[in-house]
């Protein structure tokens, strides 16, 4: 009994598929050719990164803005609500509320008792703020003051010594200067006339530069020394009317 194999009888050989072999080689082959360039442009192209390292942006916050309340001091820029606004002078609008101790201190440094802006006399009391000595020691202490002070010092010494060695050689050789003026032809009246003339001259110079010295120190210190002055307010009724009028309306709009 002869047992033959079925099977192979419906299986095809190999060398029955010529064209099947040639079109797997040229599968493989454009296979391969596309590997080959997707791996050079891998190559070539610069490294990208990555989503997850770049950081995140915090998020943005969108800004509001407050509603400000427009009255103000003019002096401070501000409202506490420690001290009322006054509305003391004759200026309007923004400008005519102040707190008292800010226009005070505001008329203190600058040693007036008037707006700057309306020129609205207030009523105050100014009362001295420095002594008589006081404000000399202060004038003097200033660098600059006390530099103009030495220098005329200084000059003033200097013009005393010779103003008064002048003198007296005119005095101690009176004698001499009537001799030699005999000797000359000239009387001893008229060499005494001219002496005295020439120090009379000497003298008046003296006494002149040493004013003008005085007068350049003592005018500007006394100017100062009048004008420094501590300047209170006294509110009238109706400053005071208008305060209550004032606190009362930023009452109602903070509210």
């Amino acid at each position: 009994m002869s047992f033959e194999n079925t099977n192979t009888r419906n299986v095809p050989s190999y060398s029955s598929f010529p064209h099947s072999v040639e079109s797997t080689n040229r599968l493989l082959e454009s296979s391969s050719d596309t590997v080959v360039k997707k791996s050079s442009i891998s190559s070539t192209t610069p490294p990208t990164l990555s989503c997850k390292s770049t950081p995140e942006a915090p998020p943005v916050t969108p800004v509001t803005l407050t509603s400000v309340n427009s009255t103000v001091c003019r002096i401070c820029h501000t409202n506490t609500p420690n001290e009322n606004l006054i509305s003391p002078c004759n200026c309007k609008g923004s400008l005519a509320y102040v707190h008292l101790s800010c226009l005070e201190r505001w008329l203190n440094q600058s040693s007036r008792n008037y707006c700057e802006l309306c020129m609205y006399h207030y009523n105050a009391i100014q009362t001295q703020r420095y002594g008589l000595w006081e404000g000399i020691l202060m004038w003097t202490r200033h660098p600059r003051n006390r530099t103009h002070v030495q220098s005329d010092i200084l000059i003033s010494i200097l013009l005393t010594i010779v103003t008064v060695g002048l003198v007296a050689v005119c005095l101690l050789g009176m004698q001499y200067f009537v001799i030699e003026g005999r000797k000359l032809g000239i009387s001893r009246a008229w060499t005494k006339g001219a002496i005295c003339f020439f120090l009379a001259i000497v003298v008046t110079g003296y006494v002149v530069t040493l004013y003008l010295l005085i007068k350049d120190q003592v005018v500007p210190w006394y100017n100062w020394w009048k004008n420094t002055v501590d300047v209170r307010l006294t509110l009238t009724p109706s400053v005071m009317e208008g305060n209550t009028i004032i606190s009362r309306e930023l009452t109602e709009t903070s509210v």
